[in-house]
């Protein structure tokens, strides 16, 4: 669906395919993966049941390929990243927190399913993309604080593995508690902007995740 680079997204017409598990995705973040039938993604998505039958063969067929183009989509932006040359390493991994904040905020209903099948789920090809997912995400981060070692831009190594979960869990948390800490500042601040929160809010967060990084990698401003 997207085509992106490390400076902007330029949206492009989903493809029917692309379509109809976008659609799948908001059903089953709405109503749970057995609260939503076939006949409601094809009704919703205007599309004929036997043509989601052409492309996915099944309801978990169409959730499995979903996890799969999701997944795959982060991922390939987090390995732009890592090769990209003209950004040095702090920067590739404010790049890399910026982006997975604004998956998270663009995406969400995506990543409650995440969250819901990182509980509940017996597919085990989901399981095996979710494991795999977070493996590539450590390691990729792994190999850009470590280059920012070799040049000095950091100077401390950090448990990878805690990394992510810092990361992932803070932004996840966020998600989350959303409406709760909505309420909270508007209690607490006079001056609170609901039209912008939202945008506000996943800023500072991701502000607020790029701190303890570098507190944790040891990088200093120069």
């Amino acid at each position: 669906m997207f085509n992106i680079n490390l400076h902007r997204q330029k949206i492009i017409m989903p493809t029917k395919e692309e379509h109809i598990m976008m659609v799948a995705e908001k059903l089953f973040a709405a109503n749970g993966y057995n609260g939503t039938s076939v006949r409601d993604i094809a009704t919703k998505a205007k599309v004929n049941v036997s043509m989601i039958s052409y492309y996915f063969g099944s309801k978990e067929n169409l959730m499995e390929e979903l996890f799969k183009w999701r997944m795959e989509e982060g991922l390939n932006f987090a390995k732009n990243i890592l090769e990209n040359n003209e950004l040095n390493e702090i920067e590739k991994i404010d790049a890399f927190i910026d982006n997975f904040v604004n998956r998270v905020q663009r995406l969400r209903d995506f990543f409650l399913l995440v969250h819901t099948q990182q509980v509940i789920s017996q597919n085990k090809n989901i399981q095996n993309f979710l494991k795999a997912s977070k493996i590539n995400y450590i390691e990729i981060n792994q190999k850009i604080i470590e280059q920012g070692l070799e040049k000095g831009i950091f100077t401390k190594k950090p448990s990878y593995h805690l990394l992510q979960c810092t990361i992932s869990g803070t932004i996840f948390n966020a998600m989350h508690g959303i409406k709760i800490y909505k309420e909270y500042l508007k209690k607490h601040n006079a001056d609170f902007d609901e039209k912008h929160y939202e945008n506000q809010y996943f800023r500072e967060a991701s502000d607020h995740i790029k701190t303890i990084v570098r507190a944790l990698v040891g990088y200093q401003e120069r």
